[in-house]
């Protein structure tokens, strides 16, 4: 049980490690965080609440199942699990401009897609997903190139921002909510590993954007080299499309200083970053080879 009369940060991976990071340099005190190892969390992020947590004196619960006092004011920021109950002044982040992109990964999704803006959601948690009322928005224009990870801090520092707000509305005891437009309503549908591999049919454009929305902190874009080897592909740059009489979309062309130009769909691209599923740096050394999905 968590003491009465503070504020409770239940945060998880990077988006919940640099919300917390943001209100201590705003100045907030925060009472406990709350968090718990994630799988495959590149960025830390328990570690780094723990550090923070011990460099201010915080205190820190190891858990998923916070029990949560209803004098508190709770963040939920990049949280996965249900919480045993939800108290009035539960505020939970959510990034998109719901009501569109309830559900899973909805940046990814967002970033997959070419949307020009992307932002975030404070709102009240209900029993359906992601369907609660709205405390307050925030909207990010966004232009193309860009990395998953560059989205999701642009987004947790909206998200600290909103918390300063809230935490002043909920000190005066004017915090409320408005309901959601149903009408509007869409849904982004959870990832998984089968979802990380790269359609070389498709346009440059969308390949390149795919690629950086499933980049660091998460697993990275997936293919396979000469049907053998499964690689991770981190970075790629657009360059000048040429006229094949054929065109066969996941054939590399030529190496340019040793880095593969890949005919797609449409357009070309350069594979700038690539490593071997152990993390070790993939090197192409032959042209004649062909990237495609993992059997």
């Amino acid at each position: 049980m968590l003491r009465a009369g503070q504020i409770v940060v239940c945060g998880a991976g990077l988006k919940g490690a640099v919300f917390v990071e943001g209100l201590l340099r705003y100045g907030i005190e925060i009472g406990t965080i709350a968090s718990y190892p994630q799988a495959g969390d590149q960025a830390n992020g328990f570690e780094r609440l723990r550090d923070l947590a011990l460099e201010r004196s915080i205190n820190l619960l190891r858990t998923r199942h916070p029990v949560l006092a209803p004098e508190n004011l709770v963040f939920l920021v990049g949280w996965q699990y249900l919480l045993p109950a939800i108290t009035a002044s539960t505020v939970v982040f959510h990034d998109s401009l719901l009501p569109r992109y309830r559900g899973f990964a909805p940046t990814v999704t967002a970033l997959i897609k070419g949307d020009r803006e992307i932002g975030v959601t404070a709102l009240h948690p209900t029993e359906t997903v992601d369907a609660g009322p709205i405390y307050a928005q925030r909207v990010l224009p966004i232009s193309y190139p860009l990395k998953i990870r560059d989205a999701l801090e642009l987004q947790a520092d909206l998200m600290t921002k909103i918390a300063v707000e809230l935490v002043g509305k909920w000190r005066s005891g004017q915090l409320s909510a408005t309901p959601q437009r149903e009408d509007q309503a869409t849904y982004s549908i959870w990832r998984d590993d089968a979802d990380y591999e790269i359609d070389w049919s498709s346009d440059a454009e969308t390949i390149q954007r795919f690629v950086n929305a499933v980049g660091y902190p998460y697993a990275g874009a997936r293919t396979t080299v000469g049907g053998t080897e499964t690689v991770r592909i981190s970075d790629v740059t657009i360059v000048p499309d040429m006229t094949f009489e054929i065109r066969t979309a996941g054939k590399i062309w030529r190496l340019d200083k040793g880095s593969p130009i890949v005919i797609c769909g449409t357009g070309m691209l350069r594979i700038d970053q690539c490593r071997r599923e152990d993390g070790a740096a993939f090197i192409f050394d032959r042209v004649r080879s062909r990237l495609q999905k993992s059997e």
